[in-house]
């Protein structure tokens, strides 16, 4: 194919590419809504209580910190924090070509399926951890740090050489390297393991550990080392303590399976999302996995059992580290967004070996266009029925009843939150961990932002919305065991009652 012939093709997958991202995310163009801590942001940024900065700090993301300080601090009404929105949005959007040109370049030198490049692309847009990035304008740094992670294993990648059977490595490479990945962890740990999917790239080409991969794997814990000193540093110099999320906890016995039964088992069942309790879920995810290492091993025909049987004990414990933020740290928790590299690197093994198999051309291509159209439909479905609809619906119609019945010389809210299970059962959709089909105001700390931020923006008074008492409770039932029913005849007093609203 010549290099012209070549550049066409690379130019017609990234418009496709663009195209789909803009036909699943549209919506986040004009849908006014508010999901949990963008509320949180918002009012905490414009009233500046407290070092806002400094908090996201103490979880070792400084710059995120710092953007957020100037994305939220330029926004002030609910409607506005569409901005942060396609700020993410964009992000992505430019970070799709950078993906493309990087991966392509590794796949092929690796000798590696060519349409391996287009559907990894393809795939990354269709994750559930891109949806939410954009989706939740609480996650906007996430198209930054996951880029910064490739970015930074992709320096190191181009920097080793060999020269006379001699490891020869380019200082200034190493030098990006090394920033793009402190620049990565300071922004969101997790995404530090896209650095990784070079050389897990080189691992499925090779077959075995090379010495490119072990230099991957020795800087990669460099850079890690590098980043907990000066968060370290960082904290002691701005007197504040670390957190659970951060401090380091090493427990192999509890940390095992969760990676088995968690992270894993969402991955491997690629853009569809099923509750982290569901057994069916589970049982999916071990047959999906089983037929991939029985495919693959059938495949490496080069290879005796026992250098098999090496070769995927690396695999998993490359996609350990790849997800090692998660794994040194006390919380269990596998929301989709920590789990974009971890997806990807996933995906990149999984479709290398089903790309591998030889088949007739013109049923290849109905095959791969087929399970094309369903990774993009679901993702659409993820975002627009499972994300966005009802959390905007949630939002627009608990605003009308705010807005309706507050009036001067109320002083006191009384907030019942929905169950958590609440959209489930109202639109037959799935929750999974607190971001999909989950609603906003489930959450303990949503109602005191939400309604001070309502008030705020009908009376243009921030110190009505300030002075305001807000209490809320999990559920009817709670709240009547609480308060007395002549409170709720008061003329001071206003009771949203969110499941009611909702179920109207």
């Amino acid at each position: 194919m010549s290099y012209t012939s070549s550049a066409r093709k690379d130019v017609f997958f990234l418009f496709i590419l663009i195209l789909t991202a803009l036909l699943i995310f549209y919506p986040v163009f004009y849908t006014e809504y508010a999901y949990t801590d963008e509320l949180v942001g918002l009012w905490q940024w414009q009233s500046k209580i407290g070092d806002s900065s400094g908090t996201l700090l103490q979880y070792g993301r400084y710059i995120t910190g710092k953007l957020a300080e100037a994305l939220f601090g330029s926004v002030s009404t609910i409607k506005e924090l569409t901005w942060i929105r396609l700020f993410s949005f964009g992000g992505w959007l430019l970070s799709i070509p950078v993906w493309y040109r990087i991966l392509k370049e590794i796949i092929q030198k690796e000798k590696l399926p060519s349409l391996l490049t287009f559907f990894s692309v393809l795939y990354l847009i269709c994750t559930p951890s891109v949806a939410i990035s954009i989706g939740w304008a609480a996650c906007f740094e996430m198209w930054l740090a996951n880029t910064l992670g490739l970015l930074s294993g992709y320096f190191l990648y181009k920097a080793i050489g060999f020269e006379d059977n001699r490891i020869k490595i380019s200082g200034w490479l190493f030098i990006l390297s090394l920033i793009a990945g402190l620049f990565c962890l300071f922004t969101y740990q997790n995404c530090f393991g896209c650095f990784l999917i070079p050389f897990l790239i080189t691992l499925i080409s090779s077959g075995k550990l090379t010495r490119n991969i072990y230099i991957g794997i020795l800087v990669y814990f460099l850079i890690y080392a590098v980043y907990y000193g000066l968060f370290k540093y960082m904290l002691r110099v701005n007197h504040i303590s670390e957190t659970v999320r951060t401090g380091l906890h090493i427990n192999v016995g509890n940390k095992l399976p969760f990676f088995l039964l968690r992270p894993l088992n969402s991955v491997f069942h690629f853009t569809y999302i099923f509750n982290e309790n569901n057994i069916a879920g589970i049982i999916i995810y071990l047959i999906i996995a089983a037929i991939w290492l029985f495919v693959s091993f059938l495949q490496r025909k080069e290879q005796d059992f026992t250098a098999k049987v090496k070769y995927f004990l690396i695999v998993f414990c490359i996609l350990g580290l790849i997800y090692l933020p998660s794994l040194v740290v006390k919380e269990n928790y596998a929301s989709s967004r920590t789990m974009f590299a971890l997806c990807v690197a996933v995906f990149i093994l999984v479709a290398e070996t089903f790309l591998s198999i030889r088949v007739e051309g013109k049923k290849r291509s109905v095959i791969l266009t087929i399970l094309s159209l369903v990774l993009v439909v679901n993702a659409w479905y993820n975002f627009n029925k499972q994300y966005l609809q009802p959390v905007a619906k949630e939002y627009n119609d608990v605003r009308k009843f705010i807005e309706s019945k507050y009036q001067e010389g109320i002083d006191t809210v009384y907030f019942i939150r929905p169950s958590e299970d609440f959209f489930v059962k109202q639109y037959n959709i799935t929750r999974s961990w607190d971001e999909f089909g989950v609603p906003s105001t489930f959450f303990e700390w949503t109602p005191e932002f939400l309604v001070r931020q309502v008030i705020l923006e009908k009376t243009g008074k921030r110190e009505i919305a300030e002075k305001l008492s807000i209490k809320s409770w999990p559920g009817e039932e709670n709240y009547k065991i609480s308060v007395p029913v002549t409170d709720t005849l008061s003329s001071k007093k206003m009771v949203v009652n969110v499941g009611e609203i909702l179920s109207k």
